[in-house]
């Protein structure tokens, strides 16, 4: 085994105690994981490559990590399963929606730029290999079905509801909050928006009015910034309805709550994660690189990532991987044959289940809105400061 030790930096979201002792027991090389918040990983990668050797992180984080020179284009022919690769499931979905399209930046050019077409087809070189993704929304107690209006739809809008005035949780990353409360806003009539992936300065200040007014009333009172923190959260005594990523959904249902995952009538925010190299990596650490990235293509973290509810690039190994029972519920969209586990104690789905929304094309058809950072990232940044701060 080589000395070397290959240093990933991600988040919780991937980096899970599962699959960091899945990657020491099958790599011929001691891997080393660190695992941060979300912003903290995007302000580290981007000024800090030679800290690390990959990159685990949010395609919505690419331009800023390109555009600083602080990641090197990855060569497909060194990934062995590239002609498998599909982006968000579908070529198509992967252009759809607003924000940060993750097929339009896929490729990377000579010219410095990233798009959706590559310089040499029969070579390309891409800034970040993709690996997972999902599409995220909130959850809410089967309290909150007495409280609502009958025949109303799930909606985006909820997140500003007076009804459970106190009783909201948000997520602490502007990059996807600030996405999905302009979608509420919108949906509520509260403000007319263009495009919720790229706010205007204008839009910006009038959707923060809005925000901090229900701040200093009390309507948002919880704030969580991983996985971790919404499980404690959202299973607190008097939280009713809050953002949500999936492995916190299954989470909570494996300790007992009923939490139920919704499926907005707006339409879903999109996220998809990926591997980049480190500018900074050469020699043996490259080698170990691609060896570390063509892992993850190979089926067993595509299952271990399933099973928290996310879905993966590459799908031909992952039939072999996962269990009938569980592809026909994480994947087809069809009742579960069985109970099945995942993160947390007890089983996360009963027999009989079906996944909230559907197949996974189902719901990636359904993508409003992906993760994004704006143009107007800065402004919104401090904005989100005001908000989100004591």
């Amino acid at each position: 085994m080589s000395a070397t030790v290959l240093r990933i930096i991600g988040t919780s979201a991937t980096l899970t105690a599962e699959l960091q002792a899945q990657a020491q027991a099958d790599l011929e090389f001691p891997v080393s994981f660190e695992v941060l918040d979300g912003v903290s990983c995007q302000r580290r990668g981007v000024m800090a490559p030679e800290s690390y050797d990959i990159y685990d992180q949010w395609f919505h984080s690419l331009d800023l990590l390109w555009t600083a020179g602080s990641i090197q284009p990855i060569d497909t022919a060194r990934i062995r399963r590239w002609p498998e690769v599909e982006p968000a499931g579908d070529p198509m979905a992967a252009l759809r929606g607003h924000g940060t399209r993750p097929g339009a930046v896929m490729f990377a050019r000579a010219d410095r730029s990233l798009g959706p077409t590559p310089d040499d087809p029969a070579r390309p070189r891409i800034a970040m290999l993709p690996t997972i993704y999902n599409v995220d929304s909130f959850a809410y107690l089967p309290e909150l079905d007495g409280l609502r209006r009958p025949d109303e739809e799930e909606s985006w809008a909820w997140l500003l509801d007076d009804r459970w005035h106190g009783r909201c949780a948000i997520g602490l990353d502007p990059a996807a909050s600030a996405v999905e409360l302009a979608l509420g806003a919108r949906a509520a009539g509260l403000m007319a928006v263009t495009d919720p992936g790229d706010l205007t300065i204008e839009e910006i200040d009038e959707l923060f009015a809005i925000l901090m007014s229900r701040r200093r009333s009390g309507h948002f009172g919880r704030f969580w910034a991983s996985n971790e923190e919404a499980v404690r959260v959202m299973a607190a005594p008097g939280c009713l309805i809050g953002s949500l990523w999936s492995p916190a959904h299954y989470a909570l249902r494996g300790m007992g709550h009923e939490m139920i995952y919704a499926t907005p009538a707006e339409g879903y925010r999109g996220w998809h994660a990926g591997q980049s190299i480190s500018a900074a990596v050469e020699g043996e650490k490259l080698e170990m690189a691609h060896a570390y990235l063509n892992w993850w293509l190979d089926g067993v973290p595509g299952a271990i990532m399933a099973r928290q509810g996310y879905y993966t690039s590459v799908t031909g190994p992952l039939r072999e991987t996962l269990s009938p029972a569980e592809w026909a519920y994480w994947y087809a969209g069809e009742p579960a044959p069985e109970d099945l586990s995942g993160p947390g104690p007890g089983p996360v789905v009963r027999r009989g289940e079906r996944r909230p929304g559907g197949s996974f094309r189902e719901r990636m058809a359904r993508v409003a809105v992906w993760s994004t950072i704006m143009p107007e990232h800065n402004y919104l940044a401090r904005r989100w400061r005001e908000f989100t701060g004591p």
